[in-house]
């Protein structure tokens, strides 16, 4: 009854309503959420029981599936989603043995671009990593060799015809074809980026041949180019980026977390101290790629190791800021309306229901114009660790 309550308050409403799947480190819930974009307002729909813990989501293709990953037995549940985005558990799937065990650190999930049939994912126990990808039945899976190494971010190509993952121990990056007769056992290069350490995730940029690295300890966003057509790294030296402003003791914070939003435009970051938050927003140039500068930055007051998510829709850029272990999920966005032409220094954001503490940081100085953040909302889901968020629409 209450998933149909919640199905019809979906159907008659007319404004913009979008839905978020976030899941638990711990915890075996997996909450759904209902932004109004319109509004501005997020409901949380309901918390469904779970298999076990889902630290990262992924919907296939067709988003008619949702697969969540259990890194402590090495699984991965599917559930089928339901037209008022309630979850069915269609069951579980081991991932293939590895490492001398099924006891992971991490089991990220990703899903491919050109395969609606197929989701990819990396295993990890902090030292010995695989690459693995199985179809959306469970049935079918094949897996890499193992690498002594710590993979715990993917990327693909803008072909979708290579897969890239992220060695955070020695700031490797392994390619991996995709061939239409699906193989991981064929690692086509490795290529070692120049003096970068504490890699922590990877995006890659849709229609650019760039790679962005974001590195926890130094706080810096490193830009790589690849191949036209092989896809591995072109220069071993990257572009550089610092992510905090130099009025802030860099030391006391990491970045944990990277994202690009659906406009290509933008390049998100999260980096976090022991007492707040703070959201870098780079400009980018929407077909190369190329990073024009930071435009934007907010923080807020909290602790915590956060994911991006961002949203598949939108002219203002919408993303998903999910943190643990203080358990709310918040909804940022760019205000294209209000550029501020030249220089400006802390900004007080007005007064907000639900991100009332958050406040505005100045731009790089060079920067000939400053785009400001707006929040969406935000929301307590519990005091457990959440996880990555996955969006539906």
């Amino acid at each position: 009854m209450f998933w149909l309550l919640c199905l019809l308050h979906i159907a008659g409403s007319a404004t913009a309503l979008h839905h978020l799947y976030v899941g638990e480190l711990n915890s075996i819930a997996i909450h759904a959420l209902e932004m109004n974009d319109t509004a501005r307002t997020i409901y949380e729909m309901g918390i469904i029981p779970g298999a076990g813990a889902s630290p990262s989501l992924t919907l296939d293709r067709s988003k008619r599936y949702l697969f969540a990953s259990l890194p402590q037995t090495g699984t991965l549940t599917r559930y089928s989603v339901q037209a008022d985005y309630s979850l069915i558990n269609d069951g579980t799937t081991n991932i293939p043995a590895s490492c001398n065990t099924t006891n992971f650190s991490s089991l990220h999930l990703t899903t491919g671009p050109w395969a609606s049939d197929f989701i990819f994912g990396s295993a990890s126990t902090g030292s010995c990593s695989i690459v693995f990808s199985t179809d959306v039945t469970g049935i079918s899976t094949v897996r890499s060799k193992e690498f002594a190494s710590d993979i715990r971010s993917l990327a693909w190509s803008p072909n979708g015809r290579h897969l890239h993952a992220l060695d955070s121990r020695a700031a490797n990056i392994f390619n991996f074809y995709i061939a239409d007769e699906l193989s991981l056992q064929y690692q086509n290069a490795t290529d070692s980026l120049t003096n970068i350490t504490t890699a922590e995730q990877m995006v890659t940029h849709p229609t650019g041949n760039l790679v962005y690295v974001v590195t926890r300890d130094t706080n810096e966003l490193v830009t790589i180019p690849l191949q036209e057509e092989t896809r591995n790294i072109e220069s071993p030296v990257p572009s550089r980026f610092k992510i905090l402003p130099s009025s802030i003791d860099a030391s006391l914070y990491t970045t944990s977390s990277l994202a690009i939003s659906s406009s290509r435009t933008s390049l998100w970051t999260l980096s976090q101290s022991t007492s707040q938050a703070i959201v870098t927003v780079f400009g980018l140039n929407a077909t190369t790629g190329e990073v024009i500068g930071a435009v934007a930055r907010a923080g807020w007051t909290g602790y915590g190791f956060g994911q991006i998510a961002p949203a598949p829709f939108g002219n203002d850029d919408i993303v998903a800021v999910t943190n643990s272990p203080l358990g709310y999920t918040a909804f940022l966005g760019l205000d294209r309306s209000a550029q501020a032409m030249g220089k400006y220094g802390d900004v007080k954001v007005p007064d907000d229901d639900f991100l009332e503490d958050m406040w505005m940081l100045g731009v790089q100085k060079d920067a000939a114009a400053a785009l400001k953040l707006k929040s969406y909302g935000r929301i307590e889901l519990s005091y457990d660790n959440l996880g990555e968020g996955v969006w539906v629409d």
